[in-house]
């Protein structure tokens, strides 16, 4: 049985505005891990002590969070999740070659 009519309309329409916000706050929470890694590529550029730990749970709730997404925004925040992957990959390139002797002072 199928319902339509004004009550499963609102409904449906309620439904796409949920999953537009959860794209907006997907594609906020990108950008202000960017803006962290880009303060994390300037500590290690200045020689600044930096301290990751965390960060592989964090971007692993932002690609479960993306899932909810509506289809229509998934390519932006692809490209979104793309530019964090670059940022970590500059990161990791900067980072010093832990000592195999023990851990860094």
């Amino acid at each position: 049985m199928r319902l339509d009519g004004p009550v499963t309309r609102e409904f449906e329409e309620n439904m796409q505005v949920a999953a537009n916000r959860q794209g907006e706050i997907v594609l906020a929470a990108i950008a202000a891990m960017g803006e962290s890694l880009a303060l994390a590529e300037a500590k290690i550029a200045g020689g600044h002590p930096l301290d990751l730990t965390g960060l592989d749970l964090e971007i692993g709730r932002l690609c479960a969070a993306s899932r909810a997404a509506p289809p229509a925004m998934i390519p932006a925040i692809r490209r979104g999740l793309e530019a964090l992957l670059a940022q970590t990959e500059r990161l990791r390139a900067g980072l010093p070659v832990p000592d195999p002797k023990g851990p860094l002072p």
